[in-house]
């Protein structure tokens, strides 16, 4: 499968990350609270697949985020567990906070354009082809520390 690499921007999450649905709560069991990471900028990128055919389709295969733009070979990168989606999003956030009704209007109202996106919050896209449960993937370096992070939705 060929996958087209897209840079969205930079992110940094000063030190951990909470990988979610950005619909769920803290307390919502399938969601990744607190995974520390390396502290710096990271590269935030969507990996697109393209359908090709007589009816070409689009979506996001996979979204990752790698400490100074470095990305490591995908064979190299070992499965953390896994998380929900129920909202057709997923990403990666700094301390999310949980929404009330009205925030989570205001957040659905950012997305209004395009697949993916950056804020204050974090970093987030469409979940490949619907909600499911998707694994994630990280890389260490050589003492252990995550310096890289994937949600793999296909």
């Amino acid at each position: 499968m060929k996958l087209t690499k897209k840079i969205i921007g930079w992110h940094d999450f000063q030190g951990s990350v909470d990988i979610t649905d950005p619909c769920y709560d803290r307390d919502i069991w399938c969601r990744k609270n607190d995974v520390s990471i390396a502290d710096g900028e990271y590269m935030c990128i969507t990996w697109i697949y393209r359908k090709r055919g007589k009816h070409p389709d689009r979506c996001i295969a996979i979204i990752g985020i790698y400490l100074d733009g470095c990305i490591p070979d995908q064979k190299d990168m070992e499965i953390i567990g896994q998380i929900g989606v129920d909202a057709e999003l997923a990403g990666f956030f700094h301390n999310k906070p949980d929404y009330d009704d009205s925030q989570w209007s205001d957040f659905c109202d950012k997305l209004r354009d395009g697949d993916e996106w950056i804020t204050e919050e974090g970093f987030w896209s469409s979940s490949g082809y619907d909600d499911g449960c998707y694994p994630v993937y990280a890389s260490k370096d050589e003492i252990g520390v995550i310096n890289a992070l994937e949600i793999r939705f296909i």
